[in-house]
């Protein structure tokens, strides 16, 4: 039977459901269908070539993917941790029973859901509502992938990293005094590794930025001080736009 929004009379899987009530509800459903673990700092979920079995949902807590390189330099891909679409690692690769290329672990004590491939096929076999849900949650995946793949493609590192800032004030900033706090504590070693630059050029920037009265640090988290004056900041370094006129 298909969940539904008794609010607002529809599915709530549908295009016009609110997005935050739809997530909630499908992480419900994948929670009762999941085996809830608590996972220690550096838990590995699996290695690049493994084949995996199931996904996990990030209930509290921070996962990362990663590579190494030849160098033994630690390539960082993605740091996720339970804020939307992203917060359901591996989904993909477990159900095209595709071996990771990438390995995977928490980089924080985490509260993790672990959904078995067979279990959650078999939900989605049978609940055409959880399926679009699923479908929605992919589709997120994708976006945000292209959009990642544009970015790194055509703006330089002082853009990237405001950009990156910005992302971490949608997901995790409080209003504070009419400022902006991220309120996630987030190292400038784990932004270089991010962006895959080194830790020097990230000190570097946030000095800029810190100097221009564009961000401050309040008790170890960084604070926005105005989204409009970071958004112009980051204008100058958009060659993207400056070439197109878009």
């Amino acid at each position: 039977m298909a969940v539904t929004n008794s609010a607002a009379g529809h599915d709530i899987f549908e295009p016009g459901a609110r997005q935050p009530f739809m997530l909630d509800k499908l992480y419900e459903r994948l929670e009762m269908i999941g085996t809830p673990m608590d996972a220690p700092k550096n838990f590995k979920l699996y290695n690049a070539g493994d084949l995996p079995d199931s996904c996990y949902l990030i209930k509290e807590g921070w996962v990362i993917s990663f590579e190494y390189t030849y160098t033994g330099r630690q390539n960082v891909f993605s740091h996720t941790g339970n804020h939307g679409p992203d917060s359901l690692l591996l989904l993909h690769g477990m159900i095209l029973g595709h071996r990771v290329t990438l390995s995977f672990r928490t980089t924080t004590p985490s509260k993790l859901v672990r959904i078995r491939r067979e279990d959650l096929l078999n939900e989605i076999a049978s609940d055409a509502a959880f399926a679009n849900g699923i479908i929605y949650i992919l589709a997120a995946k994708c976006v945000e992938a292209n959009e990642r793949f544009r970015t790194d493609s055509n703006r330089p590192v002082p853009w990237k990293l405001c950009n990156l800032l910005l992302s971490l004030a949608d997901k995790h900033g409080i209003d504070h005094d009419g400022k902006l706090l991220i309120k996630l504590k987030y190292s400038q070693q784990m932004m270089a590794d991010y962006l895959h630059v080194n830790r020097t050029t990230v000190a570097r920037i946030i000095k800029e930025l810190t100097d221009s009265s564009l961000i401050e640090r309040i008790n170890g988290y960084y604070c926005i001080r105005s989204l409009d004056k970071l958004q112009r900041y980051m204008e100058q370094f958009d060659m993207y736009k400056i070439e197109t006129g878009k």
